[in-house]
């Protein structure tokens, strides 16, 4: 009973290990041809999975979002992230259309589904195997709220604010 059931067991874990190397062996390492569905949704859910952790740390306190504040995460927007996101937040450039996961318009559920302090740890510490860097080691917290009070300053793609 023991035999058959280790055996079992052993028969499985062999077939989850070929089906992966064969998953692998299929898989393009570059970003010109499209994902699959497969790989798409699993790197998504994996992505909100792990922001939704980081966010549940404790973080620097959010200042009250301001005139001011939103025009300055603004000036900052425009010099480190426009490049990628486009300079109206809602249509990612060339560059960033070229990535995978491809940039999301920051205006769009993608970005505006997610809570502040979400946006707060994509921003402070970018997100690994994408073209999202971290800017926690050049930016403030301060102004990293301030990118995040700008970022729900878009209007929504529907003209909406």
């Amino acid at each position: 009973m023991v035999k058959g059931f280790l055996l079992c067991l052993v028969l499985v874990v062999l077939a989850i290990l070929v089906g992966g190397l064969m998953i692998l062996h299929r898989m393009p390492i570059n970003s010109i041809q499209p994902t699959s569905h497969f790989e798409e949704a699993v790197a998504l859910r994996a992505r909100e999975y792990l922001i939704s952790r980081d966010a549940e740390q404790t973080l620097p306190p959010e200042p009250a979002a301001t005139a001011d504040s939103i025009e300055d995460g603004h000036t900052i927007y425009g010099s480190l992230c426009a490049g990628c996101h486009g300079y109206d937040g809602r249509t990612p450039t060339r560059l960033g259309s070229s990535m995978f996961p491809r940039t999301p318009s920051l205006a769009g559920p993608a970005a505006q589904d997610l809570s502040d302090a979400e946006i707060y740890v994509s921003i402070r510490g970018g997100i690994r195997h994408s073209g999202m860097p971290t800017f926690g080691n050049t930016e403030s917290s301060e102004q990293i709220w301030e990118l995040v009070q700008y970022i729900r300053s878009l209007p929504s793609p529907g003209g909406k604010h």
